[in-house]
């Protein structure tokens, strides 16, 4: 590609703000990261920065079905973009537990997840899916040091997850750990820090499994640490910012 790769040909067509995405670089940052990873299938990209459908389908038509989004607008958006699985990062209150059920029945054949921290939270969730006559799969989200939701791992992550285990509406889907506060520009660095809190989750998920608790699957990382958590097999990456590097 030339250095004039982002000159356009209909420039003086083109309003001014304007958001210019340039398919190319998104296909190439999509197969950068399925080789970073591995497998299509170790991904679930996090759709929060573009919210396009349009990137969605790329990403489908690559071989990654999943995603996380940050909004039920987000999610439904990737149903009907064609994804199949779809990981709503954030916890249900109020009228959006409704709605959450109203997008399973809507898409019966997506796999829709959500995140948990509380208890109570738990609760209500198990009661709305009872009450609906379905199943509603939850991860327990911890909180691996950014401090900002998220239980931390430990016993109290245990007795959160036990809950879950035991309540007859919801499925245990797993844990969530997304580490957004690491960004240190040393790459050494990063990856020290990222260790330490993979750390705290492999510990956790050990003791989970020694008291017969299943832990389907553990979903991590945002860019910044993306290269740091492929490097660990057993779990899922959510990259989602640098689709849209250039």
């Amino acid at each position: 590609m030339t250095p004039e790769w982002m000159l356009l040909e209909n420039e003086a067509e083109a309003p001014s703000p304007s958001l210019l995405i340039f398919p190319d670089r998104v296909e190439e940052n999509l197969r950068r990261m399925i080789a970073i990873a591995g497998s299509p299938a170790r991904l679930r990209p996090h759709i929060k920065t573009h919210k396009l459908p349009q990137i969605v389908a790329l990403q489908v038509g690559l071989g990654i079905t999943k995603c996380k989004a940050a909004t039920i607008a987000e999610a439904e958006m990737a149903a009907r973009a064609g994804a199949i699985d779809v990981l709503l990062a954030a916890q249900l209150v109020g009228p959006n537990v409704v709605r959450f059920l109203a997008l399973g029945r809507a898409f019966p054949h997506v796999a829709f997840s959500t995140l948990s921290d509380d208890a109570e939270i738990l609760s209500t969730l198990n009661q709305a899916a009872l009450a609906a006559g379905t199943t509603i799969e939850v991860l327990i989200d911890l909180d691996v040091g950014q401090h900002r939701t998220g239980v931390a791992p430990g016993p109290a992550a245990v007795e959160l997850y036990r809950i879950l285990a035991s309540s007859p509406g919801l499925r245990v889907g797993g844990l969530h750990a997304y580490d957004g506060h690491l960004h240190q520009s040393d790459p050494v660095e990063r990856a020290t820090a990222s260790d330490a809190g993979a750390a705290q989750v492999g510990a956790l998920r050990a003791e989970l499994a020694r008291q017969r608790l299943p832990v389907p699957r553990v979903v991590c990382g945002g860019t910044p640490t993306f290269p740091i958590h492929a490097r660990r097999a057993e779990v899922e990456c959510s990259p989602g910012t640098c689709v849209l590097w250039d």
